[in-house]
C-alpha cells in the first residue's frame, strides 16, 4: 500500500495513526448511484468504522497491513494467519482468514488475558507472555482436566461458566490452585498423556517419536554425544 496517495478520513497523516485509531467497530453497508435513466448505475461496497470515521473494507484491510509492517509486527500477523486457519472450523476462505487475524491483531486480543486462546495461542508463539499472566488451574466439568486459564477469564465467567482449557466448551468449573510466578507453565498441562496425580504416563519407546519434548531431548542428546 502507497501510503502517500491514500488519504485517511480527516487528512490525517498515517504516520501518527495507531491501532486505536483503526479499532474495528463494526461493518457498514454503502451504496451509491450515479447518472440517470438507462445510464444509471448503482454501486455497492462495504466500509468499517474506525474512530478515523468510515474506510472502505478493502482499505482497512490494506491500512492494518502497512500499520503492522510499520511496527515490525508482520511475524506476528503471519503467526496469527497460522492460527486462525489451524482453527477455520467454520472452512472460512484464505481472505476472510486473513481479514480476522488482521481484526485481531489491530484489536491487540493477544495482549488481552481475557481472550480465550490467550494462553494456547501465546504459549506457542509468544512463551515469554506467560511468564508474568496471572494463570489460575481450573478442572471443568465437562472435560475433567486440570488445564490452565487465566484470572482475568475467571473474573468474567458467566454463570459460574467458562471456557474449558481443552474443549472450549462453556461449563462449571472448580479452582485448583494458583501458580506462582515466575515458576514456567508446565509444557505438559495440555497432552492427554498428563495425569495430574501420576504426571507423564507415556511409554518410554513412545517418546522418541510422539512427544515433541521427547525429541527434543533426543536431539540434544545427540549434539552433546557428537
Amino acid at each position: 500500500m502507497n501510503q502517500e496517495n491514500y488519504k485517511l478520513p480527516g487528512g490525517v497523516e498515517f504516520s501518527s495513526i495507531t491501532y486505536e485509531d483503526i479499532l474495528w467497530q463494526t461493518g457498514v453497508f454503502r451504496y451509491e448511484r450515479t447518472g440517470s435513466g438507462r445510464d444509471k448505475k448503482t454501486f455497492y461496497w462495504n466500509a468499517v468504522k474506525t474512530k478515523l470515521g468510515e474506510i472502505e473494507e478493502k482499505n482497512w484491510c490494506r491500512l492494518a497491513e502497512a500499520l503492522i509492517e510499520r511496527e515490525n509486527e508482520t511475524q506476528l500477523l503471519k503467526d496469527l494467519i497460522q492460527w486462525c486457519t489451524e482453527h477455520n472450523y467454520v472452512k472460512a476462505s484464505a481472505a476472510e482468514i486473513r481479514k480476522d487475524a488482521l481484526q485481531l491483531h489491530v484489536a491487540r486480543f493477544f495482549d488481552d488475558p481475557q481472550w480465550i486462546d490467550f494462553i494456547p495461542f501465546n504459549k506457542k508463539y509468544r512463551p515469554e507472555v506467560l511468564e508474568t499472566a496471572n494463570i489460575v488451574f481450573v478442572r471443568n466439568e465437562c472435560c475433567q482436566k486440570v488445564g490452565p486459564v487465566t484470572q482475568e477469564q475467571i473474573d468474567r465467567s458467566h454463570a459460574g461458566t467458562i471456557a474449558c482449557p481443552f474443549c472450549g466448551r462453556w461449563s462449571r468449573y472448580i479452582v485448583l490452585g494458583t501458580r506462582l510466578r515466575p515458576e514456567p507453565l508446565d509444557p505438559c498441562w495440555d497432552c492427554d498423556c498428563n495425569d495430574p496425580d501420576m504426571g507423564c504416563t507415556m511409554p518410554s519407546i513412545d517418546k522418541s517419536y510422539a512427544c515433541p519434548l521427547g525429541s527434543t531431548d533426543d536431539k540434544q542428546m545427540e549434539v552433546l554425544d557428537e
